[in-house]
């Protein structure tokens, strides 16, 4: 029989994270919520499985781990279902996390795991074309599923792209690799 926690504890062991089951449960119950929430509001493919859930979106999240420090301010730009930052908030509690994003069903989402979780997450609903729209600086930016040139200029020291960086705008600070995922870390 198949069990996400026995499987998350697994992907987590792959890359050098070793949580408490707290955090386990907490990413379980936000994988089984986004399910759930999945059902009426189009949140993610219908088509994963909670094994996919786990391999494809939550642990390649989880991926620059280890180069984000406690008091660290982060975005995740286009937050979505927070496929990003609340995998980050949960195994990185001391992390700021805020998540941006402008689609109100999505907002009631990310508004619905916060309070389940009791996570202590920024929840910003607005499209924001310029730094002086949100309510500080950033050390990093979180983005997935969103072009990294399409992030204002100024918002942040960093972006963390969840992706190979092909574009000419930015510069290339590092890249991460980790089996199939690739994370670049741009300068702005």
């Amino acid at each position: 029989m198949f069990h996400v926690k026995h499987l998350l504890k697994q992907r987590l062991k792959n890359l050098n994270i070793s949580p408490e089951d707290k955090k386990i449960d907490y990413l379980n119950r936000y994988i089984e919520e986004l399910l759930r929430w999945n059902e009426n509001i189009n949140l993610i493919s219908r088509r994963l499985t909670k094994e996919e859930i786990v391999n494809k979106l939550i642990i390649p999240s989880l991926i620059p781990h280890n180069i984000l420090s406690p008091g660290e301010k982060v975005l995740d730009f286009g937050a979505g279902a927070g496929i990003v930052g609340i995998p980050l908030a949960i195994i990185l509690p001391k992390l700021r996390v805020d998540l941006l994003e402008s689609k109100e069903k999505t907002i009631y989402f990310l508004r619905h795991i916060k309070n389940i979780l009791s996570l202590d997450v920024g929840i910003i609903q607005k499209y924001v074309k310029q730094p002086k729209e949100l309510p500080r600086h950033f050390d990093a930016i979180l983005v997935r599923a969103v072009d990294p040139e399409k992030v204002p200029p100024g918002i942040g020291e960093k972006i963390i792209y969840y992706g190979e960086y092909k574009g000419n705008k930015l510069k290339i600070k590092n890249t991460i690799e980790w089996k199939d995922w690739k994370v670049s870390i741009l300068l702005t």
